[in-house]
């Protein structure tokens, strides 16, 4: 699957959810991201890093992002503490609040 092909099916999977103003509740995104069968507490680091902007929903940037975390773990690879820059998404580099977790 080429990128365009894997941003279209996160683009599809994102509207699928029905966001509401262009975002998904805690509780809505919940539902794509448990199908990982990633435990709660990692995915809880994931939604720490992938909500940007700590407003408690996911925009389609932000889901794209929690989607790759997901991806990069279950490739056997560890999530990152903090959110490395070149991942956080062009509209909310203005809009990053650090988050922090014991090791």
């Amino acid at each position: 699957m080429d990128r365009q092909q894997r941003e279209g099916k996160l683009r599809r999977t994102f509207e699928s959810l029905g966001p509401v103003n262009g975002k998904l509740s805690g509780a809505t995104a919940k539902e794509e991201l448990v199908k990982s069968k990633l435990p709660n507490a990692v995915l809880g680091k994931i939604w720490k890093l992938a909500d940007v902007d700590r407003d408690g929903y996911l925009d389609k940037d932000e889901f794209a992002l929690a989607m790759h975390l997901i991806n990069v773990k279950l490739k056997g690879n560890e999530i990152p503490f903090e959110l490395p820059d070149h991942l956080i998404p062009p509209r909310k580099k203005d809009k990053v609040y650090t988050c922090f977790w014991g090791r």
